[in-house]
């Protein structure tokens, strides 16, 4: 089996973003949403108590819905280039 030098660099490459993104996640504590942890109402509702309760957890765990549409696009770039790339003869 032949191994393609190409490939192996990318898989390095990834592995050493990911270890560098795990590493500045650990030291900085993730404080980009940090505005939203502010009791002020942006947008005035007459919502019951189980409205205003979903839109607290939606904004407390906003880092959750970023870090999904994260997966989501690297997923999306992982399946375009399996399916655009060259077959092997």
């Amino acid at each position: 089996m032949k191994r393609d030098s190409g490939r192996i660099i990318g898989i390095v490459l990834s592995a050493l973003a990911l270890a560098m993104l795990g590493r500045l996640v650990l030291a900085h504590g993730l404080t980009l949403f940090e505005y939203v942890r502010t009791r002020t109402q942006l947008v005035p509702s007459t919502a019951t108590d189980i409205g205003q309760q979903a839109s607290s957890f939606l904004w407390t765990f906003r880092v959750l819905d970023v870090f999904a549409a994260a997966f989501l696009v690297f997923a999306a770039a992982a399946c375009c280039i399996a399916i655009l790339r060259e077959e092997a003869s």
